[in-house]
This record gives C-alpha cells, structure tokens and sequence, in this order.
C-alpha cells in the first residue's frame, strides 16, 4: 500500500548543524565560565605546582634524635621540680657551641657557625627529658650530629655536677634513619595547593565585592516624592470643600 505525504512543506532536519549550534553554545558558557574565574583557577594551579616543585627540587634532609635525661640526685636519683627546670636551662645551651666542645665524639664538617642549623634541642614543662636532634644531607652525618651533641651534654652536666645537684644521663642515642625527613611529596602538595585554594578564595571574595557596588552603583535611584506645596494643598482644600457643599 503506498503511502501519502499529508499536505504541508516538508520538514528538513538538518542534526549536524543543530549539534554545531549546540557545540557553540556550550563554548560559548565555558569561554564566560572560563573568564570568570580564570584568577581562581590561576591561584590553585599556581599553588598546586609550587608544592610540587618543592617536593621534587627541594633538597634532601635527614633527621636523627638522641635523648638524655637529667635526674636530681637530691631527690635519691629520681626526677624533681629541679630536674625539670635544669633539663629546660640544658636544653637552651646544648647547640652552642661552647657546650659541643665538651663531645668527645666528632661532629660532622660544617661552616663555621651553622651548628644550630644542625642540632635542635626540645625539651617538656613536665619531665627533664632532652630530645637533640640532628639534620644533615646524609643519614650518617644526621645521627653523628644528634650523638655529639647528646655526649657534649652529659660531659657538661658532669663538669657542673657539684654545683647543680643534678647529673645528665644518656638515655638513647641516634641511629642513622632509613627515610628522609623532608622533602615530603604528599605534604608539600597539599600545602601548595592549600595555599592556592586560599588565594583564590580572596580573589573571589575580592572580585564579587567588586561587581556588588558596580551594579548598584548604575541601578536607578527610585523616585522619591517631594514636599506638597502651599498652593497645591490650598487647591486641594477648595476642592474638598465644593464637594462637601
């Protein structure tokens, strides 16, 4: 049975160019999308790819800690308020490097000057426990850093035994460690890109403050009626009273 075209023009759908406008407009909402925060995006890659240059350029550092105890021996060798108050006046003066002369074992070289960018000492408000530790570019040299400084210590508590009533004693010393401290790859990153995440909020913030006053600086003020005048309010008042009689 043949079949019978109704009356009309016929339809030509024409799919290629309807998807050509469609791949228009949608380039089109990017490209404004794109230009609205594009300063955002910038921040965040910007930070982003800092973290990751730090990580991978960086150089590498290692750290090793040795600890040493100071004990009151006022107190029949047990820790007191005393060892606690001199483990926090050692811990001041074990990187200095009148205190390191007292080691007997060698430090690694280094500039002259740069041991406190090698030794750190930390110590608690609670115990006369005394971390020392040592960074350097190699595992070995980190360790023999924490070490001297742990040895120096001891001998120098011993030296000042009879005047302070309290003795240092080595509790644990430094091995070389397997890993490096920094730089740390995940962190380094995540730093990065914290950080440009914060930028580009302000930027934001900044930018939408901006187009705030814009547009309400060019919003038309509304109309605002002013004061009645006598005139007017005396033809009014006539008015009023021809209508009442």
């Amino acid at each position: 049975m043949r079949q019978v075209r109704p009356p009309g023009p016929r339809l030509r759908r024409r799919p290629r160019r309807a998807v050509a406008v469609a791949a228009g407009r949608a380039r089109g909402r990017g490209g404004a999308l794109l230009r609205r925060y594009a300063l955002p995006i910038a921040f965040v890659l910007a930070g982003f790819l800092g973290g990751l240059g730090y990580a991978l350029l960086a150089p590498t550092t290692y750290t090793a800690a040795a600890f040493v105890l100071v004990v009151d021996e006022g107190q029949g060798g047990r820790t007191g308020p005393a060892a606690v108050n001199f483990a926090q006046a050692y811990g001041r003066l074990a990187p200095l490097p009148e205190t390191l002369d007292y080691s007997t074992r060698p430090l690694p070289e280094a500039a002259p000057g740069s041991t406190r960018e090698h030794i750190q000492a930390s110590t608690s408000p609670d115990t006369p426990l005394i971390r020392l530790a040592g960074t350097a570019r190699t595992a070995k040299d980190a360790a023999a850093f924490a070490n001297a400084a742990a040895d120096a210590l001891v001998r120098y508590g011993a030296s000042h035994r009879s005047d302070t009533g309290v003795r240092v004693a080595m509790m644990t010393v430094a091995a070389p460690p397997e890993t490096p401290s920094s730089p740390n790859l995940p962190l380094g990153v995540a730093v990065g890109t914290a950080s440009g995440v914060l930028l580009a909020g302000l930027s934001a913030a900044v930018a939408g403050g901006r187009r705030g006053r814009g547009t309400a600086s060019r919003r038309p003020d509304a109309a605002v009626p002013g004061p009645a005048r006598a005139g007017t309010a005396a033809t009014t008042g006539t008015e009023s009273a021809g209508v009442g009689r």
